[in-house]
């Protein structure tokens, strides 16, 4: 009666519209049913899903909670946590059923990238189930494959299984039927095992999130998966610039033919405009050539100085959109006082570019942490704006007030996930730093974790991870100066002050890059001791670290890095982190693997884990003009877990990189700011003005 209901009602709601989600088994892959597909989840899409049913178990009923993400066109990687209870202690006796399962573990799935087999609307890919981690029930090697016609879609494989609780063991196949973009209907037989299963879906968001719902039954008579069960589950892209724009432009802003007109204003109102779009010591001043000189600080969009950027020039074009001359200016964008980019054009041809998309020979974008060279300026027909470059500004209006002090908040979450003591334990609370800039690159600041009594009982008095559980503390108060070597392509940040609430000691950082972006070296090194003890034993008390960085991005567009950080860490172990990071705008999936140890005559431990970072505060945060409060322009979560061992203790401890506050990477608009990557990039300009301009 229940699911005669749910699919009453589903069918009365749903739009009708052409989609294309994706949805993910409760075996581990993408995938309507039982069964994986050949296809895999689309690139820089993340799914979410939860089914009733945990296949294969000796108790088929449960909690089957699991998020995968499409690393790249034909990769994709899903994180599975399966058990029958979520709260009861596997340690305890008596406390969970016979035969409860709790799994927590990873799956990946590769389509084989062959241009024939997507003309012919067919794909094939191969795969392995609950790999990763000391415990394995439910680890199968499979390859499919997967063939279109029409509304139908026919998927054939072969699995092999290596334990006896895996489902997905001999041949398989299933018949999906599509009757309307928003739903449909499969067949599938794995082994001799079959089933039938149904999807509904619909959009829940303009910026391609999709949610959906599955009813599945179980037609064979073993019961190796629950007799039926229902699933749902969302799909949302990872970049979340690609929103429509309000509601003053009706189409997407990636389309290059979107219409937006400037906001008319005048050059009288410029300085003006620019502090009520959240930029503060605004100045402006002219050179001899003529071109209109700005400077402006940036706290107010954070995801990409290309925002600022976009959002800036809207201002610039709007105010000379009506001037009966060609208005050449400079645009420079500064963080914490540091010069970042700079943007020079002219005002109506920018102005046209932005509010049509009409192509714009006469913009250019230079980085300003690198050395200039002939490639720097691109060479796009800017002879009259680059005429006196090097002459001096004559300043002419500047905003007065410059020291705006800022509150970060943020969320602290300490968490253990597929554990025997719980599905899911955790603690919640708030990050809240002060920062106080001082001069230019320099700044102090204090941070204090503030618990918010949110999580589980097993963070409470009497809990296994009662001593983990987040303390009201100041966590650090630190002084830090930022240094720019343009001319060498360095950055380096220098520390001091207490770290981790009781470690004095001071750190230095420091950044280095090719002239293209591609390359990136790095270091970071710092010596603390513990000034609540007494620090006669140095072994004890004192931390001493260094970590030597080296990461390659694949193209200029820094889609796709590949980071190696080798040397001490802050526990004093050595060894090495090797990590792959995915770009998808400003949110980045870091798939790595870690292997140090705290001696030399000590075993050497292993972790592989999963990173997920992003922008936690708004695209654009104006806050207020003498203060300022936002959250931070990267919060990072991750999962991981020991890998190559025999024993899955949960340990820690190893490959810790000290946090002292935020990153000179993550300072410098997150490790992307060569004049390559802007440039290559300059569309997200235009995409700030159409989204964030004329708010």
């Amino acid at each position: 009666m229940l699911i005669r209901s749910i699919t009453v009602f589903l069918v009365g709601i749903l739009m009708i519209c052409d989609l294309h989600s994706q949805v993910i088994s409760p075996n581990g892959y993408s995938g309507l049913g039982i069964i994986p597909s050949a296809s895999t989840i689309k690139n820089g899409q993340a799914i979410f899903s939860f089914d009733q049913s945990v296949p294969g178990a000796p108790i088929t009923t449960g909690f089957n909670s699991q998020i995968g993400f499409g690393l790249t066109e034909n990769l994709e990687l899903v994180g599975r946590l399966a058990t029958n209870d979520l709260k009861c202690n596997m340690f305890k006796a008596d406390d969970c059923p016979s035969t409860t399962y709790r799994d927590f573990s990873s799956s990946i799935k590769w389509s084989l990238p062959i241009d024939i087999l997507k003309k012919n609307k067919a794909a094939i890919a191969i795969g392995v189930t609950d790999f990763g981690g000391a415990a394995t029930f439910f680890r199968s090697y499979y390859a499919v494959g997967t063939k279109s016609v029409g509304d139908f879609d026919l998927s054939l494989g072969r699995a092999s299984a290596k334990v006896p609780t895996a489902i997905l063991d001999g041949s398989f196949a299933s018949l999906t039927w599509r009757p309307v973009t928003w739903s449909s209907l499969s067949v599938q037989k794995v082994g001799h095992n079959s089933s039938v299963h149904a999807l509904f879906e619909t959009p829940i968001s303009k910026s391609g999130s999709n949610a959906w719902l599955t009813i599945n039954h179980r037609i064979s008579e073993a019961p190796v998966m629950s007799k039926r069960w229902i699933g749902w589950g969302v799909s949302l892209p990872l970049d979340q610039t690609q929103s429509k724009p309000s509601s003053s432009a009706d189409n997407s802003a990636q389309s290059q033919s979107t219409n937006k007109p400037l906001e008319n204003l005048t050059p009288s109102k410029l300085i003006d405009a620019l502090v009520d779009k959240g930029f503060y010591k605004v100045r402006a001043g002219t050179k001899s050539n003529g071109n209109l000189v700005l400077e402006l600080e940036n706290t107010a969009y954070l995801w990409n100085v290309l925002d600022a950027a976009g959002v800036a020039m809207g201002v610039i074009s709007g105010s000379y959109a009506s001037e009966p001359k060609d208005q050449y200016f400079e645009l420079t964008i500064t963080t914490k006082g540091i010069k970042q980019i700079k943007v020079a054009g002219e005002a109506k041809c920018v102005g046209l570019w932005l509010s049509t998309g009409e192509v714009c020979s006469k913009l250019s974008v230079q980085s300003l942490l690198q050395r200039n060279s002939d490639t720097d300026l691109v060479s796009i027909n800017l002879t009259k704006a680059l005429e006196g470059f090097d002459d001096p500004v004559n300043w002419s209006t500047a905003v007065s007030w410059s020291f705006r002090p800022e509150m970060i908040a943020s969320p602290v979450l300490i968490s253990t996930i597929g554990t025997e003591y719980g599905a899911l334990d955790f603690d919640l609370g708030a990050n809240m730093n002060a920062v106080v800039p001082l001069w230019d690159g320099a700044s102090l600041e204090t941070n204090r974790v503030v618990p918010l009594g949110l999580g589980t009982r097993q963070f409470d008095q009497g809990g296994v991870f009662f001593g983990s559980r987040l303390k009201g503390v100041t966590n650090r108060t630190l002084f830090h100066q930022l240094f720019n070597f343009a001319a060498i392509n360095t950055q380096a940040r220098f520390s001091a002050g207490t770290a981790y609430s009781v470690w004095e000691g001071k750190q230095i950082e420091t950044s280095t890059q090719s002239g293209d972006g591609r390359y990136k070296f790095g270091y970071t090194g710092g010596s603390f001791k513990d000034g609540s003890k007494d620090v006669s034993s140095v072994s004890v008390n004192q931390r001493e670290y260094g970590l030597f960085n080296f990461r390659y991005a694949n193209n200029d567009q820094q889609t796709s890095q590949t980071e190696v950080t080798y040397g001490k860490f802050w526990a004093g172990d050595k060894g090495v982190s090797l990590n792959q990071r995915f770009w998808y705008g400003d949110s980045t999936l870091n798939v790595y693997f870690r292997r140090t140890r705290m001696t030399d005559s000590q075993p050497l431990v292993s972790f592989a884990g999963v990173q997920l970072s992003f922008p936690f505060t708004p695209r654009e945060n104006k806050s207020f003009e003498h203060f300022g409060f936002r959250g931070v322009s990267q919060w990072t979560y991750s999962l991981e877990t020991k890998v190559l061992e025999k024993d899955n203790i949960i340990t820690g401890g190893y490959g810790e990189v000290p946090r002292v506050g935020d990153s000179l990477v993550m300072t410098l608009n997150r490790d992307r700011n060569s004049s390559r990557y802007y440039d290559t990039n300059i569309g997200r300009m235009r995409n700030a003005y159409l989204i964030l301009g004329n708010n």
